[in-house]
């Protein structure tokens, strides 16, 4: 994580100061929340809220998720350990507008006990950003080339790899990175990364477990053991075991299995062509690639990765979506399907869509944005697709 330098004290004006006369306030998303009733409840506009959370897709927002509802000037004082992309994540804005606020010259020197001036709104001056948005993208749907979220400013600072850099040649550009920091935040596996790729200082990386809950499954006609294990990442021997199954050729519809605790991550394409795309650009490099795109013939199901619940939306960036949030404690999301599947209460390895190419991704190969959310906070799906045999 960077380290902080030493710097000038910049002088706040006690006419700033005395602008600074309320918060802006936190919202936590609640299921059947749309932007459009946020923002008519607290008095502010969809643009203003989307702008102020770098939101640039406003029919994608999922519960439990956290809003900044944008109010006035307000001022942050930096703390030990903060960089200028922490505080401005904390406030919903960007980077570049701290930096225009305060007239700050090097985003890389601030010091503990500065005031930060916090635009209202999230912008300085604008309304909606002015093409280089507060989460790294435009809030309007032209800015995305195939509905992904953008991850810009959310991860703080960022580095584009230039061509023949490796990780610890950018690691050392900076005060404080190391390899492993570089490898987290960024869900690098094998050490391959790619020209023009956005790589991120700091961010706290995730590889889901699985399930952590018992769960059960009904066996339905037709149905055998052995992909019933399959789709929940569990042994035949487990299911067995678990339900007191003597023959595992004799099932029968209807019946009620116990899966345990425990079970694996499911694949949500079995069979997808992929790669770590995380990071690339998108819309001419002003916005990077917040998930991995899975390929797979028009039509291919769609599985929950985990158990959990899943809601459904149609928007005219993402199309046919998913939201799933997991018993593991992550959100789940998936863009650009043909069409849904089961939704409310699933177990692993339900049916929850079909690949497709809906939204703006129409005229592209048909394929699946995958995305993983822990916390409110992006990070890579693929370590956790590597890691349970998907790649």
């Amino acid at each position: 994580m960077p380290k902080f330098r030493r710097s000038r004290a910049l002088t706040v004006g006690s006419a700033l100061v005395l602008l600074v006369a309320a918060f802006s306030l936190d919202y936590t998303v609640k299921s059947g929340d749309t932007l459009g009733r946020i923002a008519r409840d607290h008095d502010v506009s969809v643009a203003e809220i989307a702008a102020a959370n770098g939101i640039d897709n406003p029919n994608l927002i999922y519960p439990g998720q956290t809003l900044k509802i944008p109010g006035k000037d307000q001022t942050h004082t930096v703390a030990f350990g903060e960089t200028l992309g922490k505080i401005a994540r904390k406030y919903g804005s960007s980077v570049s507008i701290l930096v225009d606020a305060n007239s700050i010259s090097n985003q890389n020197l601030i010091r503990i006990g500065q005031k930060i001036i916090i635009p209202s709104g999230g912008s300085s001056g604008a309304s909606g950003g002015s093409g280089k948005s507060s989460g790294g993208g435009s809030s309007s749907s032209s800015g995305s080339t195939n509905g992904d979220y953008d991850i810009s400013d959310r991860h703080g600072q960022k580095h584009i790899v230039k061509r023949g850099e490796s990780l610890s040649q950018i690691a050392s550009q900076y005060s404080g990175v190391s390899v492993d920091d570089l490898v987290r935040a960024n869900g690098i596996v094998n050490g391959v990364i790619y020209y023009d790729q956005a790589l991120y200082l700091e961010g706290p990386g995730f590889v889901s477990s699985g399930g952590t809950k018992e769960t059960t499954y009904k066996v339905k006609n037709g149905d055998r053991l052995v992909d019933i294990a399959h789709a929940h990442g569990v042994s035949i021997k487990t299911l067995t075991s678990a339900n007191g199954i003597r023959n595992a050729n004799l099932i029968r519809a209807g019946q009620v299995l116990t899966v345990p605790a425990g079970s694996a991550w499911v694949c949500p394409v079995q069979n997808a062509r992929f790669k770590n795309d995380w990071g690339f650009p998108r819309a001419g490099g002003t916005r990077y690639h917040e998930g991995n795109d899975l390929f797979a013939s028009r039509g291919t199901p769609v599985l929950a990765p985990v158990t959990g619940t899943v809601k459904y939306r149609t928007g005219s960036i993402g199309g046919h979506q998913f939201t799933l949030t997991g018993v593991d404690g992550i959100t789940y999301i998936g863009t650009h399907m043909n069409a849904f599947g089961k939704s409310g209460n699933v177990n692993a390895g339900d049916v929850i869509g079909y690949v497709g190419n809906t939204g703006n991704a129409s005229g592209s190969s048909p394929h699946l944005h995958f995305g993983m959310y822990y916390k409110g906070t992006p990070v890579n799906p693929y370590p956790s697709l590597h890691a349970h045999g998907c790649t």
